[in-house]
C-alpha cells in the first residue's frame, strides 16, 4: 500500500511594483516549518522594504513511497 508523506514550508516573495513579477530574494531561498516564525519575516520584510509588496508563500510536497517491482530492471 502506498504512503503519503506531506511536508508544508513557508517562504517569502516580493515584488517592486504591482505588475511585476513575484520573486524571492537572489541567492537565498529561506522556508520555515512555523507559520507564525514565517509572519514574523514577513512583517520584517515588510518595515524593511516598505515600497515593495510582499507576500507569504506555501510549499506542500507531497512524497508517495511504495514497493517496487523486483522484476523487470
Amino acid at each position: 500500500m502506498p504512503e503519503n508523506i506531506t511536508a508544508l514550508a513557508y517562504f517569502i516573495q516580493s515584488r517592486p511594483a504591482p505588475g511585476q513579477p513575484w520573486q524571492q530574494a537572489s541567492g537565498v531561498h529561506f522556508t520555515w516549518r512555523s507559520k507564525p516564525q514565517a509572519l514574523a519575516k514577513l512583517a520584517a520584510r515588510r518595515e524593511q522594504q516598505p515600497s515593495w509588496e510582499h507576500r507569504l508563500m506555501e510549499r506542500i510536497t507531497t512524497v508517495t513511497e511504495r514497493p517496487a517491482a523486483e522484476e523487470g530492471q
